[in-house]
């Protein structure tokens, strides 16, 4: 009997731990699990990664933005947004059960674009009658999103929409620039303390001479 119990208890340890391991490759960047996107919603809302890789199994990646934009205002949980979805909610009456009002909510304003669903010229926030569609909704959150979280204008993510780019690539190319303008501080400061370093080096210490 100890025997029989001492397998099981071999067995289920290796099972957590062949779980753990394989979420942990999941979140660490891997082809399915966390990436670019997932990381700038991640870090825009101030949420976990690894709540961003479970709750993206659930709903398509392009409302992963709405999702949490609905959350952060409403103060509601990100889990009880995606449960009204999966239940074939659409996003104006998800909006409107969470308390929040839609006609003032989804408004993006452009310079530059003014057909729907841009710009102040669309007037749905003053016609009581219209609804956005989903597919609005999901353009509006994510222009927002990706135009303040890489600190651009909403006209810039537009010109990259009109050209038929998706969010995620749209991330990428900023994020890449991003990346690259970390690496160019880096080097300039490695060549100022290279200067540095060199500079001491040729005074030599006063105190010695």
């Amino acid at each position: 009997m100890k025997k029989i119990f001492h397998l099981a208890l071999v067995v289920g340890t290796m099972c957590s731990v062949a779980s753990a391991s394989n979420f942990d490759i999941g979140v660490s960047g891997s082809e399915n699990g966390i990436d670019g996107f997932s990381f700038s919603i991640g870090d825009y809302y101030h949420v976990p990664h690894q709540e961003v890789v479970v709750i993206e199994r659930t709903i398509p990646r392009d409302e992963m933005s709405v999702v949490y934009f609905l959350a952060r205002e409403s103060r509601r949980d990100a889990r009880y947004i995606t449960d009204l979805r999966s239940r074939g909610g659409n996003w104006w009456d998800i909006t409107v059960r969470l308390g929040l009002n839609p006609r003032t909510l989804y408004v993006v304003n452009s310079n530059r674009y003014h057909n729907p669903p841009y710009g102040k010229a669309y007037g749905y926030h003053k016609d009581k009658k219209h609804r956005l569609r989903d597919a609005d909704i999901v353009e509006l959150v994510n222009v927002r999103f990706l135009s303040e979280y890489h600190h651009i204008t909403p006209d810039e993510v537009i010109y990259h929409r009109y050209r038929g780019e998706k969010y995620n690539r749209i991330n990428d190319h900023y994020r890449g620039k991003k990346d690259r303008s970390y690496e160019r501080e880096d080097r300039r400061d490695e060549r100022r303390e290279d200067r540095g370093s060199r500079g001491e080096k040729g005074r030599g210490n006063p105190h010695e001479r």
